[in-house]
Parts: C-alpha cells; structure tokens; sequence
C-alpha cells in the first residue's frame, strides 16, 4: 500500500470532486457517515452521550455532519464550536445551517471559557484536521491540555487535532484512545514520539477516486498481506530440499548458543532445503540436542576464529550470540573480502563493524542488515528523534547499496533507491529475548530460496510480526517468548497463503 502525504490527500480529494464528480460537501456527507456508521456498530451498546468538539474548517465540518447523523439515530449529542479563524469554511457553514435544521442538537461558542463536560459522555475530536503545520498556541492549546485531562474516552476524526500528519509533535496535541482516518493511514502515525497521541486507529476507504492513487507517486508504502501474498511463492509438486536453498549460519560463542538455536529453528521453519550452523566446537552437542535437521560446521572452540568455505550456501546468515573477541573480528574481514553475495547482519556481527567502520565499505551490495535502534547508531551516530533516524538510515541504505531493517514498532525497511516500507505486523510481546535472533534466521532462509534482498526483508519482516500476532491470541505481551514466535510461523505462512484480494 502507497503512503501519501496529507497535500496527496488533499490533491486526492480534489481529483474525486472533479472527475467522479461529486461536490466537496457531499464527499464530505460520504465521510462523515462512514464515521457515524463505523461508531454506531462500535459504541452503541455503551449507552453514552457524545461530546463533538469542532473548529470551523473542514474538520469541524465533519463534525457537525456526524453530531447531525448521530442525532438522527437516536444519540445525545453536544457539540462545543471553536472559532479558529475568522471566516468559517463554505462546507463547516453548510453544515451548521444542517445541523440547525434538526433543531434539538445543543450548540455552544467557545471563546476562553472551558465547559462542563459530562463524565459518562464520548468526545469526539473534530477541531483541526491535516492542515495543522504549526505549533498550536493560546487557548487552542490549552483547550487541548483541557480536554487531555479529562478521564473521557476521546475519538478523533482524521487525526488528533494538534498533530502534524506527516511530521512528529509539534506541541500540544489530542490523545485520543483511538482514531478514525479517512482513506489511508497518515504518516505521522508511524513515529515513536507520537504514541501518546494515536495509539490506535481505523482506516476507512470513502470511496476516492481509485485513478489518483493508481497514478500517484510515493517513497513509502505500507506492508500488508497483500503486498506479501504477491511476494509469496507458490511451492511445486515435484520440488526437493534442494529446490528451497541451503542456508549457512554463523551464530553463537560459549554461553551464547540459545541465539544459534532461535536462529536456525526459525530458518528451518520459514522454508529453507538445508540448514548448516557454523557454530564453535564446544556448541556442537548444545545445537545437536535442540536443532536435529540442521548440520554442523566447527569454526573455533569456543568462539568463531576460522571461516569456513562459505561457497555452496545460497545465503550466510551472520551475528546471533557471536561475540565479539579479536579473533572474530579478523574472520569476520576474512569473509567480507571473499564472499560477495549478499549476507544478513545482525546483533554481534553488526557491532563489530560498528567499531571497524572501515569494513562497512566491504559489505556484499545487496545485503541485509538489521540493527535495533541502539546498534544502528553504533553505526551511524545519536540521532536527535525519528526524523532523523530515519534520514540517516537512507543514507545508509542508498550509499551502501544495502537494506537496512530498522527493528521497532513498525520497522521500517530502507531499500538503496531511497524507498521506505513500514510495516504493519507485530507487538509489543516481541520486545523479548532472541526476537531479532528469530528474525535473522526467517530472513536469511528467504534469501537462501531465491527470494530478492528486497523482498526477503519484506516477506522475512511481515512474517515475524504477524507470527508474533498470532502467538499472542494464546499468550500475553508479558508471556511471550521468542519460541513462541517460532511456533507460529506456520499459522502465518498459512494465512498470507488464505488471503483472497
């Protein structure tokens, strides 16, 4: 799925009122009652009045169209005005002249006065929609702070008020509990520094016109099933282990083996022909014990000292549990200045460059690295927010000409040419022990079966994190393991293969 910026958006609404045609206050009555219905379905049982705060632009129109439906199904609404400026928007004045129709809604000016808000009631944030690029100042903000004190549930409508739609926080802004947007989901819900302020929402489709966004280009895109179900490959009747790739880890040092294990399970799991861990001789017993289809590599006695001849695998795998002794930073350079397909970097692999930048340079174009945010700036320095993080990580990806999986809450994928994927899947229960070691191995055995770097990070990303989902329908955030995201990888290869578009 494409992410557009919110002025696509806007240009996108433009394109609808003149080529469906439609006017700009009926596209508006389409949305709003895309709300109304969506709020009816999920808020009805509760039995509770509604509270719509409005500004006057369009936003606030959208406000006074849903307190107008709400109404005709029966709520008790209240709806509170904020003057923002000083002409109101021609489809907020249509509106209001609807509203004033249905005759029993109550309206209220607000100027400097903060009104009694009835404890039971839902607030429905309608007062600034994805024109907000400024800092909110005066008694908007502290109307805001007003309404982020009271214990209410509040719903926003598009995007809380007060938050950019492409940017982080600029100030005060709405948290909501959970927020309705209209077409797709906007950039700002992605960055760490805006949680409190949408940690939850819903996406609706109003029905704009499909041309636009066929047509519109974009740098970042969304990863949902049915980005991944195209990716997925199709397995053949009279396919062998050799047909699926043979993967080769390097993974683990003594005290260290549960990552090589994760690793490999979930590399044997996610498809891959073959596994050989290239693990230190001390280990040998440990991984025979809990991986028995995989195979063994000696590559030092108790941490990895000597290359093995990395050659006959399809994709190498490199840095759960390593270490980082002096001798595996040596083989480590060794296998940079042989090996020149792509590799997959993580953990200790990718600390030990971190403190030789000088074999960045050395790494295969094309391969994987995938830093959580504290090793990424190992490499790169401290970043200041997101934005930031995220600029740097471009540079990374387009200088290198590598894929840098920015591990997190929505990690987000950097390809060379300078494109973004953010993903969709995943939890806060994967903030666990040997998570990224899981993902490491998942994306190491799509790259082995002939899966592009590209859409071995993708496929490898969306996996994890909706095995991850599915693992917690029968644990907790707090009980989940990273076995547990092993065990669910079936479910997941099995549910992308179910999606119909």
């Amino acid at each position: 799925m494409k992410l557009l910026s919110a002025h696509q958006i806007k240009e996108w609404d433009q394109y609808t009122i003149a080529y469906e045609p439609i006017s700009s206050i009926d596209l508006m009555e389409r949305a709003s009652l895309s709300f109304t219905l969506w709020y009816d379905k999920n808020y009805r049982s509760h039995h509770k009045p509604v509270t719509i705060f409005c500004g006057n632009g369009n936003n606030g129109g959208d406000g006074l169209a849903i307190a107008r439906m709400l109404r005709n199904e029966f709520y008790d609404v209240e709806v509170f005005i904020i003057t923002l400026t000083e002409t109101n928007s021609h489809d907020f004045t249509e509106n209001l002249s609807r509203i004033d129709k249905v005759g029993d809604v109550p309206i209220h000016y607000l100027h400097k006065d903060f009104p009694d808000i009835r404890s039971d009631s839902i607030i429905i944030d309608a007062i600034l929609g994805t024109g907000t690029y400024r800092k909110v100042t005066g008694y908007l903000a502290d109307m805001i702070h007003f309404i982020n004190i009271l214990p209410n549930t509040v719903v926003s409508v598009d995007l809380p008020s007060g938050l950019p739609a492409d940017n982080i926080f600029l100030g005060p802004a709405i948290k909501s509990d959970i927020i309705f947007t209209f077409q797709l989901p906007k950039l700002s819900f992605f960055y760490q520094e805006n949680e409190p302020y949408c940690p939850c929402w819903v996406v609706e489709d109003i029905g704009l016109h499909p041309l636009f966004y066929q047509e519109a280009e974009s740098f970042r895109y969304l990863i949902d099933i049915e980005l991944v179900a195209k990716i997925l490959k199709n397995r053949t009747k009279f396919s062998h282990k050799g047909s699926y790739g043979h993967a080769g880890l390097i993974a683990g040092s003594y005290g260290m083996y549960g990552a090589a294990i994760l690793c490999a399970l979930a590399c044997l799991r996610s498809g891959v022909g073959l596994v050989t861990a290239m693990v230190p001789e001390n280990g040998h017993p440990i991984i025979h014990q809990a991986v028995y289809e995989a195979l063994l590599i000696n590559v030092g006695e108790d941490s990895f000292t000597k290359p093995a001849n990395l050659s006959k695998f399809d994709a190498v795998g490199i840095g759960p549990g390593l270490g980082d002794e002096k001798e595996t930073v040596f083989a480590i350079e060794e296998i940079l200045d042989q090996y020149k397909k792509p590799l997959v970097l993580d953990a200790d692999a990718l600390n030990i460059l971190s403190k030789a930048k000088h074999l960045m340079a050395k790494i295969p174009k094309g391969s994987i690295i995938t830093p959580h945010p504290k090793e990424f700036e190992r490499w790169v320095g401290q970043c200041s927010n997101e934005l930031d993080r995220f600029e740097k990580a471009t540079h990374l990806a387009t200088s290198l000409e590598i894929i840098v999986v920015l591990k997190g809450a929505h990690t987000r994928i950097f390809l060379p040419d300078g494109s973004q994927y953010i993903n969709s899947t995943g939890n806060n229960g994967m903030a666990t022990a040997g998570s990224g070691d899981v993902l490491t191995g998942i994306v190491t055995s799509l790259l082995a079966q002939g899966y592009a770097s590209y859409q071995s990070a993708i496929l490898g990303v969306f996996l994890h994190g909706l095995a991850g989902d599915l693992a917690l329908q029968t644990q907790s955030e707090e009980s989940m393991i990273a076995r547990d995201i092993i065990d669910h990888l079936g479910a997941a290869f099995k549910k992308i293969k179910e999606y119909k578009p």
